[in-house]
């Protein structure tokens, strides 16, 4: 037969790489964490809560892989963004000893000398007492390990996403 022509036509599925990383999350492709700076500064009670409407957590580093992935985002903030900060360089992170000055736990409850990642800049995260003036609140900033800072400060926070088992 003349003229006919079976035109075939071919779909290729190509996987969605991330397109379960909700926007403004950047992931770290070794872990699946997905992690994202809110500049809008907020007391470190607010951040937490903010991260979880959001789906998140404020962000753990539990390895030194994980928190020089942070620290590489702290050091990238567009600085002139952030809002009502009263000091831009740190950023919140899911870390405390709110319910006991001298057991530093991250957002899971967990003592962080026992589980993860807790190296502290000098002269931080020593406890030095329960007082509500002491910094019971810990952040990061682009040079330094692990800050303590006071919670009712307005800061910068920095959440995370579990993207794992998300596909």
């Amino acid at each position: 037969m003349r003229g006919r022509v079976t035109i075939v036509t071919f779909f290729i599925a190509l996987p969605c790489i991330r397109c379960d990383a909700p926007d403004g999350y950047v992931v770290d492709k070794t872990t699946d964490i997905g992690y994202r700076i809110f500049y809008q500064s907020q007391t470190w009670p607010v951040a937490r809560d903010e991260c979880e409407d959001d789906g998140a957590k404020l962000a753990v580093p539990k390895t030194l892989e994980e928190f020089s992935f942070m620290q590489k985002l702290v050091r990238g903030m567009h600085y002139p963004s952030i809002v009502d900060s009263e000091y831009q360089v740190v950023v919140w992170l899911g870390i405390n000893n709110l319910d006991d000055y001298r057991i530093w736990k991250n957002i899971d409850g967990e003592n962080i000398n026992e589980t993860g990642f807790h190296e502290w800049a000098t002269g931080n995260g020593g406890g030095y007492s329960d007082a509500p003036e002491e910094p019971h609140c810990a952040g990061l900033d682009a040079v330094h390990w692990l800050r303590d800072f006071w919670c009712h400060r307005r800061q910068p926070y920095l959440c995370q996403i579990n993207l794992k088992n998300k596909i």
